[in-house]
């Protein structure tokens, strides 16, 4: 019976805290989102995110030089990202979605 207690007291505390974290993960990488501009260089997003606490897995290069990232809530059930596309070494567009 204590077992099933501590369950559903966990499961209070669960519920209590996930909207705030919530909140404070989509914002994040919204915020971060909205600071990438078209043009900008590789380089330079790398630093921007590292500013950000935020990790990018940038792809290797490939043939046609195009490239493309996310940076996802890890809160959010359903898909919230901020997908940035490139060429080269320049980043082309940000964009947010959800899904």
């Amino acid at each position: 019976m204590k077992i099933l207690v501590n369950l559903i007291q966990l499961a209070v505390v669960l519920a209590i805290l996930y909207p705030v974290y919530y909140v404070w993960d989509t914002g994040r990488v919204e915020d971060f989102c909205e600071l990438i501009e078209p043009g900008i260089s590789v380089s330079e997003l790398q630093k921007l995110a590292d500013a950000q606490g935020i990790t990018l897995n940038m792809p290797a290069d490939n043939e046609t030089g195009q490239w493309m990232t996310s940076v996802e809530s890890s809160a959010s059930i359903d898909r919230f990202a901020c997908v940035i596309i490139g060429a080269v070494d320049r980043v082309a567009s940000a964009r947010l979605v959800t899904e």
